[in-house]
């Protein structure tokens, strides 16, 4: 269980600093937005596939959740003969490490377009940024104390399923995940 927080702490660390996962998410590049997006559905997916669903109690899934989330941001409001669009899709493959594939790439970002366009997805962001601020300050401390650890779970607990946002979300990704399968 240590070892599982403190991999955490260091995997975020990494992609704060490296993706800039929880910024705001305007990149004028739909690429950037893509690989962003497709990094959270190849971590989602892996944890899909060992759990047979998205486990809200992993801080992992809401970070990577929280990712998608602010990287899907850009499709608000785009058409699917747009180059953000088109930028966004070859990203997604190039993110995802092939899990989606040009064949499936268009289903997924209309899919991911539709979550978008249709669905509050600040709850998400709220959480991630939360349990990064969480990772952050245990990484700091160079231990997770059990009051951060206790901020974290707080955090997520406020996460669940019937959050607004969230159902929409899972529904979005279960049928996502049935393309890339």
């Amino acid at each position: 269980m240590k070892l599982k927080s403190i991999a955490a702490v260091l995997a975020l660390s990494f992609l704060t600093v490296s993706c800039g996962i929880l910024g705001t998410g305007n990149s004028a590049s739909g690429s950037v937005n893509g690989q962003s997006s497709g990094a959270a559905l190849k971590t989602l997916y892996g944890q899909y596939k060992t759990d047979g669903k998205v486990d809200l109690n992993n801080i992992n899934n809401i970070i990577a959740l929280a990712q998608l989330a602010n990287g899907i941001q850009g499709l608000n409001g785009v058409d699917d003969k747009s180059q953000f669009y088109t930028d966004f899709a070859e990203g997604l493959i190039l993110g995802s490490g092939n899990l989606v594939t040009e064949k499936t790439s268009s289903p997924v970002t209309g899919a991911l377009k539709s979550l978008v366009g249709g669905t509050d997805l600040s709850s998400i962001m709220s959480a991630g940024v939360a349990a990064a601020a969480q990772s952050k300050k245990a990484q700091k401390a160079k231990a997770q104390t059990q009051e951060t650890v206790g901020n974290v779970a707080g955090a997520i607990s406020e996460l669940s399923e019937k959050t607004a946002g969230v159902a929409s979300t899972l529904s979005s990704l279960n049928s996502i995940f049935g393309l890339v399968k």
